[in-house]
C-alpha cells in the first residue's frame, strides 16, 4: 500500500490534511478522520472490493459497509455514499470516517 500524506504522521488518524492510499486499482483519499487506523483500513478496503461492482448503486456499497460494521463494531453505524453531497455529522468520539474512491465520497460514522 502507498500512503502519501501532508501535515500529518501516518499513525495518527485526525489528519488535518487529506491522505492517499491506494487498495487495488483505485486512489482512496482519506478527507477526514478519528477512526482507529484498523477500522480505516476495513472501510477502504470494503470499498475498494465494491468499487467496480456499485459503479451506479450506491446503495449496495452503503448497505454492505454498514452490514460489516455493524456486524464487527457492533451497531449501530450509518453510511452514506454518493458523488455531489453535503451534511454535518454527530457521530461518536472515535467513530467517524469521510473518504473518496474514485469519483464516490463515503462517509461512514457510528450515532451517538
Amino acid at each position: 500500500m502507498n500512503i502519501s500524506s501532508s501535515n500529518a504522521e501516518i499513525g495518527n488518524v485526525e489528519r488535518k490534511s487529506a491522505t492517499s492510499k491506494y487498495l487495488g486499482q483505485e486512489k482512496v483519499v482519506i478527507i477526514e478522520s478519528n477512526m482507529d487506523d484498523d477500522m480505516q483500513f476495513t472501510a477502504m478496503e470494503i470499498a475498494s472490493k465494491d468499487y467496480p461492482r456499485s459503479n451506479s448503486n450506491n446503495h449496495e456499497m452503503a448497505k454492505k459497509l454498514k452490514e460489516t460494521f455493524e456486524s464487527k463494531y457492533y451497531q449501530t453505524w450509518n453510511c452514506i455514499v454518493g458523488k455531489s453531497f453535503g451534511c454535518k455529522i454527530n457521530a461518536q468520539k472515535k467513530h467517524y470516517l469521510c473518504f473518496k474512491i474514485g469519483d464516490k465520497t463515503i462517509i461512514l460514522y457510528k450515532f451517538r
